[in-house]
């Protein structure tokens, strides 16, 4: 009998869904970068954060260059998507040279660029200072009267650009998946009216099933990602309800989709799990080597090639053979 309980229920729940970030995983929606330039004309701001910089679309603010902004990020992604403001926005008046006086109109120049501004009646010296109002960009609005305020320092030129990276993760799941048999030399030999059937990945030799090798493929979809690294992969299984427990052991193959013949290929490294009960979930952090070659898509998928005799949910089974992976990509 079920027990539809709702503890029971809880404990379901809890077992087969996500329970949020990892404790690597960084879940801010808000950074603070540096200002390393400001487009005004198409609404946007240049931005050195988390070790590169970017170009972001932006609010409108009196940015200062080389001041702090806040950023926006994207909880999904990890990307840097808005910048929000100036933490320490450009003071609402400031002195600017003056360089050219017409009919009530005053030239001046402010941070590298020069404009032509309405001017409050007063005696302007070219060479001169004048008071400047900003507007909500920072650019100058109105000369509000002559300044004895020395001319402001030269604006230093903009940082030059820089290959922005930034931190993503994404869960990946198998394509195709199933067991060959190697006494057989044929896939679905094994427990295909059992559990979830042929996508169940086996390993180990039992009960006269013979050598078992379980395949799952997860095709070019690690390599489309696009990564520049690969820092973290996390596969996590769930053990078929069968008496007893055992460890997996994996090994990266070059094949991504399912082969006429045995899924082992390629010399990638192994890696094993803890010891998993059945109907348990374990997980298996992938070693760096092996997560450079799903990278570069040199192993595209993954074979279950331990000893010990042992069944795993596949594409049949949510939230087996998933891959967690953190990584680094362009922004």
């Amino acid at each position: 009998m079920t027990d539809l309980s709702a503890l029971n229920l809880a404990g379901l729940l809890t077992r087969a869904t996500s329970q949020g970030p990892g404790v690597d995983d960084d879940t801010a929606t808000v950074a603070t970068g540096v200002v390393l330039d400001v487009d005004t004309d198409a609404r946007r701001v240049r931005v050195g954060i988390r070790g590169g910089d970017v170009w972001l679309p932006a609010v409108a603010g009196r940015y200062a260059r080389t001041g702090p902004a806040r950023v926006l990020i994207d909880p999904t992604t990890s990307r840097p998507v808005l910048a929000l403001g100036p933490s320490r926005p450009l003071p609402p008046v400031i002195p600017a040279t003056v360089t050219g006086v017409t009919d009530a109109r005053v030239l001046v120049t402010f941070d590298g660029g020069a404009f032509t501004v309405p001017s409050v009646t007063g005696v302007y010296e070219v060479g001169g200072t004048a008071w400047v109002m900003l507007d909500d960009w920072g650019r100058p609005a109105i000369a509000l009267g002559p300044s004895v305020e020395p001319p402001p320092a030269q604006p230093l030129p903009p940082v030059p650009a820089q290959d922005a990276v930034v931190t993503a993760t994404v869960t990946i799941a198998p394509q195709v998946s199933g067991t060959y048999s190697l006494r057989e030399s044929a896939w679905d030999q094994w427990h295909t009216d059992r559990h979830d059937g042929r996508a169940d990945i086996y390993q180990g030799d039992a009960a006269g099933s013979g050598q078992l090798r379980g395949f799952a493929g997860y095709g070019d979809q690690i390599a489309n990602l696009g990564a520049l690294s690969i820092d973290s992969a996390v596969l996590t299984v769930r053990r078929v309800a069968e008496a007893g427990s055992g460890s997996l052991t994996v090994r990266g193959t070059t094949h991504g989709t399912r082969p006429e013949g045995e899924p082992t290929d390629g010399a990638f490294a192994l890696a094993s799990s803890e010891q998993i009960p059945a109907g348990g979930v374990g997980s298996i952090d992938l070693p760096a080597t092996l997560r450079e070659s799903m990278r570069t898509g040199d192993a595209r998928g993954l074979v279950a090639v331990g000893t010990a005799y042992g069944g795993f949910g596949g594409t049949a089974t949510p939230g087996s053979f998933t891959l967690a992976i953190r990584y680094t990509k362009a922004a």
